[in-house]
């Protein structure tokens, strides 16, 4: 008996070719740039960062009657505050300045009221600048008509846009 041997590749075979030619490509992809995903991963928790403060203060608000968390609804309108975590302490040498906005550093916004019951935890900026208890490198403005805007003090050099959320 006479066996005839066929020409090509198995299914295995090729699955195996195309998994090593993806893992090729996704080491080429991280090492091309690796400080740019670095900065793209950061601006990612940045975002998520603060929409949860924003919701967390939303949700307060509509809890409390239209109430702000701690004295923020006595903060100037228009006037841009650096977020604190849960500590009443003065901002000490704690910096937050985003270009055009002014950060008011000498007193900060506390809202360790939103911990635990809709913030498991303070969010704190992923740079490594951040102080939980003093500064979490973000800040807040209530303008005149009472909408809320939470963003970064700091952003990566690739984001696109201004880190912040409004509501």
């Amino acid at each position: 008996m006479k066996f005839i041997k066929k020409q090509g590749f198995t299914l295995i075979e090729l699955i195996i070719v195309i998994a090593v030619i993806a893992l090729l490509a996704a080491a080429v992809f991280v090492a091309v740039d690796p400080a740019k995903r670095i900065g793209e991963a950061q601006d990612a928790q940045r975002w998520a960062d603060i929409t949860a403060i924003a919701d967390a203060i939303q949700q307060y608000t509509v809890d409390n009657s239209g109430t702000f968390p701690t004295s923020t609804a006595t903060f100037t309108a228009g006037t841009y505050y650096a977020i604190m975590g849960s500590s009443t302490t003065a901002l000490a040498g704690a910096t937050c300045t985003r270009s055009p906005e002014t950060i008011d550093s000498s007193k900060g916004v506390e809202l360790g009221n939103l911990i635990p019951t809709y913030l498991p935890t303070m969010p704190v900026d992923p740079s490594g600048l951040a102080d939980s208890d003093k500064n979490t490198q973000y800040y807040f403005m209530r303008n005149s008509a009472g909408r809320v805007r939470i963003g970064a003090c700091v952003e990566s050099a690739y984001a696109d846009a201004s880190i912040y959320v409004q509501r």
